[in-house]
């Protein structure tokens, strides 16, 4: 979701009005990117009325493969190009409780922590 801000600017306070929603970026190189399985970099264009389900590496370790971890980013607007326009996005985690085992080695939190180090 893309939000104009200089036309819409952040509400605070207990109430607020439904924002008016951008039909698309003003930047069309910025959304959500993914690497293929052959490592070629693709922007992921998803409608406006569906949902899109990222998995992730944890998924693969658990289920050895079964499930492949798609890598992926975001790209922001670029400088200038639509003023202050936020993308708005909800991202839900699931993962497995942190005591659980993701292989023979590792609990989540241990798995959890390898990831943080390995991407900050």
């Amino acid at each position: 979701m893309f939000v104009d801000e200089a036309a819409e600017p952040p509400q605070t306070g207990a109430s607020f009005t439904p924002l008016a929603e951008l039909e698309k970026s003003p930047d069309p190189k910025a959304g959500l990117y993914i690497h293929s399985r052959t490592g070629a970099v693709t922007k992921v264009a998803i409608p406006r009325d569906c949902l899109a389900f990222q998995t992730g590496e944890a998924l693969e370790v658990i289920t050895k493969g079964k499930f492949k971890a798609v890598p992926h980013f975001v790209r922001g607007a670029g400088a200038g190009l639509g003023g202050k326009i936020a993308r708005n996005t909800l991202a839900v985690f699931t993962q497995p409780n942190l005591w659980e085992k993701v292989d023979g080695e590792r609990d989540f939190a241990a798995f959890a922590k390898g990831i943080v180090e390995k991407n900050h």
